[in-house]
């Protein structure tokens, strides 16, 4: 297993982020942000907590076309003239890296192994590699002030699961390479088209009305809402205590897998199905078929870990937001849920 020798040289010597948040869209924050991995579920909560304080965004992106929804509802995330999609972003090419933070001075770093990857070279590359890149970009430019770079809670280099284990990696090479950085390791997290509820949905559509489980359900999990580690985020940038910290992110209140199936079937009023099926059979599976987002190795190896904050470590209480509990930030998505399952009897048939 690869090991990273951490190196305390202290924070970096740089100017105070100022930031002016009281008006709207329109009136400059004092944040110009480049934001990777834009994209991403969680990357237009980031930009739109940003940018509706009238920040600048830049948001790289590879994505093919540039009017997939992924891209094109970046546009909505702040003002007209605020913001540029950079397309055809290659992170093997460091000066490129470089350039789209030429004029930020903060950087956020939500970037995470697509959900096909299989071996540990491409985890070590999108966990490791490229943060460590972008990392290395933030302390050559004399202009960032904060760096933002989001790991996951459960990241620890003996786990299960490549991607927790490169996370980790990765945040020892993310702090190595420019200290002033804050550590974010959110556990899951719910919203419009998460990974959690969303996935949850997905599955029930495609496995006739089941959900795939290879244990028991008895992993915890502590879900907290995006829209509250957007707010997080935003705390950060304007606390300087928070400079070179690590934080553990997750609601209120911390469940087994088995209740949170049990709460998303009260809402849309059907009982569960769980179908369970062997682990070491259903990673055979994985490993000869394509690797789909609903359905891959990394999820079935992380399904029986705990993915909850640790005793003792720096919470989102830490940074001035008081977290909504998972049924309240259901209510936010209820209407998504409803719509797409509450009255469908194609999908939940008795």
């Amino acid at each position: 297993m690869q090991k990273v020798l951490r190196f305390n040289f202290g924070v970096l010597s740089r100017p105070k982020l100022h930031i002016f948040d009281k008006g709207g869209k329109h009136t400059p924050s004092g944040i110009r942000a480049t934001i990777h991995g834009g994209t991403s579920f969680s990357g237009i909560y980031m930009g739109g907590m940003l940018g509706n304080i009238g920040s600048e965004l830049i948001f790289p992106h590879n994505h093919q076309y540039n009017y997939e929804d992924h891209v094109r509802e970046l546009k909505t995330t702040s003002g007209p003239g605020q913001n540029w999609l950079l397309h055809d972003m290659n992170y093997d090419n460091k000066e490129m890296i470089e350039w789209t933070m030429k004029n930020s001075n903060v950087v956020v770093n939500l970037l995470g192994p697509r959900k096909h990857l299989k071996n540990r070279k491409d985890f070590e590359w999108i966990n490791i590699t490229v943060p460590k890149r972008i990392a290395e970009a933030c302390a050559k430019n004399p202009g960032v002030i904060r760096l933002i770079h989001f790991s996951a809670c459960g990241a620890n280099p003996h786990a299960e699961s490549l991607d927790l284990q490169t996370k980790y990696i990765g945040e020892q090479e993310v702090l190595n390479a420019f200290p002033n950085a804050t550590i974010f390791r959110p556990s899951v997290m719910v919203g419009d088209n998460d990974d959690f509820a969303y996935h949850w949905q997905v599955q029930k559509r495609y496995f006739h009305n089941f959900n795939i489980v290879p244990d028991n359900c008895q992993a915890k999990r502590q879900p907290i809402f995006v829209q509250d580690v957007a707010q997080a985020m935003l705390n950060a940038l304007k606390m300087p205590e928070t400079i070179g910290q690590t934080y553990e992110l997750g609601g209120p209140h911390v469940y087994t897998l088995l209740e949170c199936y049990e709460m998303f079937h009260n809402i849309v009023q059907r009982p569960p199905k769980l179908a369970h099926i062997d682990k070491q059979l259903l990673l055979k599976i994985a490993q000869y078929i394509p690797n789909w987002k609903y359905f891959n190795i990394d999820y079935i190896l992380k399904h029986g870990d705990d993915m909850v904050v640790q005793p003792g470590s720096k919470t989102i209480d830490d940074l001035c937001v008081r977290p909504l509990s998972l049924t309240q930030a259901l209510q936010n998505i209820f209407w998504d849920i409803q719509a797409r399952y509450g009255g469908s009897s194609e999908l939940y048939e008795r």
